[in-house]
């Protein structure tokens, strides 16, 4: 971001009118702020309407001279320009500027952990950083009184695990953290850099503002330190321009909360690249009212609508001018089939209309059958797979692990046995029991009857009973 500011300078005054002097340099004092003016950020560049009706989103905020948000006036004027790939700057027509556009068509927020060992360790008297977080997010999840905000709450340490999808239920997402344990040894590794491009991935699929919000109380320190490839991402690592690259191809900006001293130096970084902020905490009082600012700042924002005429590159750079101020960011050219061209086609739509006939035909024919007996489907398990998404219950035992003698395998999730659970068929129903507890619609136990609808969830692994009704 560039920023032009203005200069103060100091009147000289002749030495016997002391007085006078201190009383101008007190008034040049007082309108310093005033006089090196405002600024502004891009908080997300939205490219999702790209595709459909040819516009962009950029969503802006600008700031008085102590740094808090403000509203334009009226004779304040708001440019686009895109900068072309000789360097020069070609304004883009705006179809509309609005106004707290984020407040009113919903904010689609990812709280995303650290989880990692020195998050349990005892940070305020008694209680540990963990703790912490966990009523401040409590407090946050209380606070959201637009229905159309979305909220998804994952956590990460030595593994990424999506512990709520992104949704507007505050009640599953408080029982998701209130669920969160104390890792293991081996699972205390904090995989920040790629949980969070994995975390991505969790809110890239709505469309609007997207804000991703990392909790984290130390610095990015992989798995790979214990000098073992990593259970599921082998040796690949995950750098910040990594992570910066992703978030701009997703629209997605990143707000970084530090609790502690301790932090990692390259998360400003990405916070700064992707339009967000960075906080610092350090009790429950100053943690929960990060997370107030962060919603507040948002819901404030301006959203400048247009339609570019974006060049042939699947990388293109936007300058937006506010008075006398400038920032600059970039924003991915999504596409179906190879790179956009200058040129527009009709013939383009072929494809998309093949692919769209095939669907219907999939929403006919082949969607989703429904079940003909009690089974388990997998709801959900996070980069984790199945062999099996579906077992049908006609066993009088089934067993649930990650051994291959398992009727329904479950592999990438190193915290299920080989036969960690059993879903018994008894007379008068199915209950499903383990030798560790596991939680049913977010209420941990050891065993469970089970009724059609059930959500059981091993350790992120969610898997859903079905149950027909006789009477169909």
């Amino acid at each position: 971001m560039r920023e032009n500011r203005f200069t103060v300078y100091a009147v000289r005054t002749p030495r016997e009118r002391t007085m006078k002097r201190m009383l101008l340099a007190l008034i040049l004092w007082s309108t310093v702020p005033l006089l090196w003016g405002q600024s502004f950020e891009i908080s997300q560049i939205e490219n999702r309407r790209l595709l459909f009706d040819g516009t962009l989103d950029i969503f802006f905020l600008p700031r008085d001279s102590a740094g808090e948000p403000r509203i334009l006036k009226d004779d304040e004027t708001v440019r686009v320009f895109r900068r072309t790939p000789a360097g020069d700057l070609k304004e883009q027509t705006i179809i509309s500027l609005e106004q707290e556009a984020p407040e009113r068509q919903g904010i689609h927020f990812l709280l995303l952990l650290d989880n990692s060992g020195s998050m349990h360790q005892q940070y305020l008297g008694e209680e540990t950083r963990y703790e912490t977080a966990a009523y401040a997010v409590d407090q946050f999840l209380s606070s959201i009184d637009n229905p159309l905000d979305m909220i998804g709450v994952s956590a990460f340490n030595t593994y990424y695990s999506s512990l709520s999808p992104v949704s507007g239920m505050s009640y599953v997402h408080k029982a998701a953290v209130e669920g969160i344990t104390p890792p293991k040894e081996e699972e205390a590794f904090t995989e920040l850099y790629h949980a969070m491009k994995l975390a991505s991935d969790d809110l890239s699929a709505f469309q609007g503002r997207r804000a991703m919000i990392v909790l984290s109380d130390g610095e990015n320190y992989p798995f790979s330190l214990s000098g073992k490839e990593h259970p599921l991402y082998g040796t690949i690592e995950t750098t910040p321009d990594d992570v910066i690259a992703k978030m701009i191809e997703e629209g997605i900006s990143v707000y970084a909360v530090h609790i502690g001293s301790n932090r990692d130096p390259m998360l400003n970084r990405i916070v700064a690249e992707t339009g967000g902020r960075s906080f610092d905490a350090d009790s429950r009082e100053s943690l929960s009212a990060v997370y107030g600012t962060i919603r507040e700042e948002i819901q404030k924002e301006y959203r400048i609508r247009f339609r570019p005429d974006y060049s042939g590159k699947e990388v293109n750079s936007l300058v937006v001018r506010l008075g006398e101020n400038e920032a600059e960011a970039s924003f991915y050219v999504p596409y179906f089939f190879g790179m956009p061209s200058e040129e527009f086609s009709l013939w383009f739509f072929i494809p998309v209309l093949i692919a769209c006939a095939l669907a219907l035909l999939l929403v006919f024919f082949v969607w989703e059958r429904r079940a003909s007996g009690p089974e388990i489907n997998i709801l959900s398990s996070g980069k984790p797979f199945s062999q099996a998404t579906r077992v049908n219950l006609s066993k009088e035992v089934t067993i649930i692990g990650s051994g291959k003698r398992a009727d329904m395998t479950v592999a990438g999730n190193p915290s299920l046995k080989e036969s960690h659970a059993t879903i018994v068929n008894k007379a008068g129903g199915y209950t499903v029991i383990a030798g560790e507890e596991f939680r049913v619609n977010n209420r941990l136990t050891k065993e469970h009857k089970l009724k059609s609808g059930d959500v059981i969830d091993f350790n992120g692994t969610v898997i859903v009973f079905d149950e027909p009704d006789s009477s169909e």
